[in-house]
């Protein structure tokens, strides 16, 4: 998964001849986060529902940019997850 997903922007890089670094990745999932901000506040912003397909793209993109961001520092992202919820089990004993 985090693979498939690296490549596909690493491949658009390629096309459009980007040199991505960290702080492109960084600015890149701001920018996402803040897409995702505005979809998931219509309610409050417009007083109207997300449409659940424009969640789940902006999800989609915010997710794919984390992922860019940890190929650069070439960490992954699964064994990181999930060394991090049994850290979080022993501290919170669950």
């Amino acid at each position: 998964f985090q693979k498939l997903s690296a490549e596909i922007v690493k491949k658009i890089d390629n096309k459009y001849n980007i040199a991505r670094d960290a702080q492109l990745n960084i600015s890149q999932l701001v920018e996402e986060l803040g897409e995702l901000a505005k979809v998931a506040n219509l309610n409050k912003l417009r007083n109207k529902d997300p449409e659940k397909k424009d969640l789940e793209d902006e999800f989609a993109d915010v997710l794919m940019q984390l992922i860019a961001l940890a190929d650069v520092f070439q960490v992954d992202l699964e064994k990181s997850v999930l060394d991090k919820i049994e850290t979080l089990k022993q501290r919170h004993g669950i």
